[in-house]
């Protein structure tokens, strides 16, 4: 498949051409492999947080705050309240 990507900075896209080079690689794949081990290094990472409900946020908000912004959240997601 033939893509364009804009607005890429020319020093980065030779650097970038460089090290698929240096890697044996052509630039498709190398663009894959890069795709393919940020998906593994970052999954679930975030959403384990989000999902199991750790407070990254305390002790910078209140706890009127807190339960204001989930409030909100759910309201416009329209999800129930737990």
């Amino acid at each position: 498949m033939d893509v364009c990507i804009k607005n890429i900075n020319e020093e980065e896209w030779k650097e970038f051409k460089s090290e698929s080079i240096h890697h044996g690689m052509k630039v498709g794949s190398f663009f894959n492999k890069i795709v393919r081990e940020h998906k593994e290094k970052c999954a679930g990472s975030n959403w384990e947080r989000i999902l199991l409900g750790k407070k990254e946020l305390k002790g910078i908000l209140t706890r009127k705050d807190y339960l204001h912004l989930k409030n909100e959240f759910r309201t416009s997601f329209k999800m129930r309240d737990k």
